[in-house]
């Protein structure tokens, strides 16, 4: 495919967002863009590689798609974007083998991937997929997801800021016209592109190629920035290092000085707070990903004393950090064993604790603390407020219409942003500020795929289907596929809820309450997305909303013993 380029429309005092390589970190990216409080008055531009190699590829693009619909937002292809694309789409002789052969690749190597998220969407497992059945499953996917896959088809190569160029890779020359007519591959894949001395009038902006990796002496993982030579790469690793972060960009203007350019960053690790002062002590060794081969020898507690082969140096490693080749080699993720710089007071993004100490990152740069430290609150502090956000621009336009629902039948309701609750005593500190009945949302369907329901049951309660199948006399209940919570609800797995009704209009799904939900006043929920939640009344949803959306609820009697 030829190079394609597109110029950015912005104003002069508007602000620019600039991020990279997300891949498939939906939580992430919404809490990265709430903590530089995104606003209906800035430009968000994204840097390619927005899938794979994280939890939410599907869901990522939905997401950047809903977002573009309604504010100012360029996104350029990354080399992961564009591979996937020529995946999906190949129809040469041989397609159907190399599709087979390269999602059961995707499913051993990283188990999560933007084709895998939409087999599963339709069912569909990659131990199912066959020879014999690649052609149509392809068809289907086709199909299905032709929204999403024309959107990723259409990215153009460079986006054009005047005196900022953005590539996902890097490219050798900022006269655009003279990459016209050539093959885009190379400038969404142009490894170590720092390295190979170009120097541009206008500032280069990549991403792809981590930036931990033009660091051999500290590992650190903020954007680099070469002023002489006017590049800035800004892939923090996300989703590739165990350590990785999503890093953001800040331009005040499109004409800024590179010196003016900020940045900020989310990992979702839990922070601590250092409360003593430690010494930097320079590392033994710096394991990185182009030399990471080693050989184990013993393992104690969770660390692995491993000898690093080419180096012949012999250091513990937690073995978080180890992964295994197809030939049985044994391989460190970037880590080095560094003591970090460290004054009482200091935040630390704590990637790995034992008994000994802390392995993680204090201002994007890695190594390990000693010392005491207590547990930091999230930041910033999750807070009940009263209905609907103050500012929405980075919020999806489904959690926007149940806010506008609530608001419409004059219902009175608070919400709570968060974090995705990934860990039991995340959901605990949320539970604990909303203050009601936390429910869990299922949602199920007959055998045949006819009859679908979603169930609202307290949250430490056990579900057994066939408890649920007597009552309601529907046999062989089972968890229905994302497909179908997309099609009927408007949810992504993750933020099932009662509020997905709304969007129910054919009214193809039937509403189960159990009996002991009436224990509260409160009950929470999401607002269609999982990074959000919202407090409101029980006899508000039964005499306020149901009839307002045309839905009704059948009541169920769960032991959950």
């Amino acid at each position: 495919m030829k190079t394609t380029i597109q110029k950015i429309d912005a104003k002069s005092g508007q602000r620019i967002i600039a991020m990279s390589d997300i891949h498939g970190h939906t939580d992430h990216m919404v809490q990265l863009l709430r903590k530089v409080n995104y606003s209906k008055d800035d430009i968000l531009v994204i840097v390619g590689d927005l899938i794979d190699k994280g939890p939410d590829s599907l869901r990522i693009i939905r997401y950047i798609m809903d977002l573009s619909a309604s504010n100012q937002v360029y996104v350029s292809m990354g080399n992961v974007d564009e591979h996937r694309l020529q995946i999906l789409c190949d129809t040469t002789e041989g397609n159907a083998e190399r599709f087979c052969d390269f999602i059961h690749w995707l499913q051993k190597h990283w188990g999560c991937g933007l084709i895998l998220d939409m087999l599963a969407g339709l069912g569909i497992s990659a131990e199912h997929l066959t020879l014999e059945n690649a052609e149509s499953c392809k068809k289907r996917l086709l199909e299905h997801y032709a929204p999403e896959i024309a959107f990723l088809r259409q990215l153009p190569t460079i986006l054009d800021m005047g005196s900022y160029l953005f590539v996902h890779g890097g490219i050798p020359t900022d006269n655009l016209e003279s990459l016209l007519e050539t093959d885009r591959h190379n400038w969404l894949k142009n490894d170590r592109f720092m390295e190979k001395g170009y120097r541009f009038t206008r500032c280069v902006v990549a991403g792809h190629w981590p930036v931990s990796l033009y660091s051999h002496e500290v590992e650190q993982l903020n954007p680099v920035f070469d002023y002489n030579n006017r590049i800035i790469s800004m892939d923090g690793g996300c989703g590739l290092q165990a350590a990785g972060q999503l890093n953001v960009l800040i331009f005040p203007d499109k004409d800024t000085d590179m010196r003016e350019i900020t940045y900020e960053h989310y990992d979702g690790f839990p922070v601590l707070t250092a409360l003593e002062r430690q010494e930097k002590t320079p590392h033994s060794l710096y394991i990185q990903y182009f030399d990471s081969e080693v050989e184990k020898l013993e393992e104690r507690d969770g660390m692995i004393l491993c000898r690093h082969l080419s180096s012949k140096k012999e250091l513990w490693v937690p073995s978080c950090f180890f992964y295994q080749e197809d030939n049985g080699s044994w391989h460190v993720d970037n880590y080095n064993d560094a003591a970090l710089e460290v004054n009482p007071g200091d935040r630390i993004s704590a990637v790995y604790c034992n008994a000994s100490g802390c392995y993680g990152k204090r201002n994007g740069i890695l190594g390990w603390y000693y010392g005491r430290f207590a547990e930091t609150q999230m930041s910033p502090p999750m807070r009940l407020m009263p209905g609907r956000p103050k500012e929405e621009k980075e919020r999806m336009t489904r959690e926007r219409a149940v806010y506008d629902l609530l608001d419409r039948l004059g219902i009175s309701y608070s919400h709570i942003d968060h974090q995705e609750a990934r860990t039991l005593k995340a959901c605990e500190q949320i539970d604990e500020i909303l203050d009601a009945v936390i429910c869990k949302n299922l949602f199920l369907r007959n055998q045949q795929a006819t009859r679908f329901y979603l169930l609202m049951m307290p949250g430490d309660k056990k579900f057994k289907t066939k408890e649920l199948s007597k009552q309601i006399g529907s046999a062989r209940l089972s968890f229905a596929e994302s497909e179908y919570m997309e099609r009927f609800l408007h949810i992504s797995p993750g933020s099932v809820s009662v509020m997905g009704l709304m969007n129910d209009k054919e009214d193809q799904v039937q509403l189960l309450i159990d009996r002991d939900i009436q224990d509260g006043e409160f009950f929470g929920c999401h607002p269609c997305v999982n990074t959000s939640s919202i407090r409101l009344r029980l006899k508000d949803l039964l005499e306020r909303i149901l009839p307002a959306i045309h839905h009704d609820a059948i009541w169920v009697e769960l032991k959950g013993e």
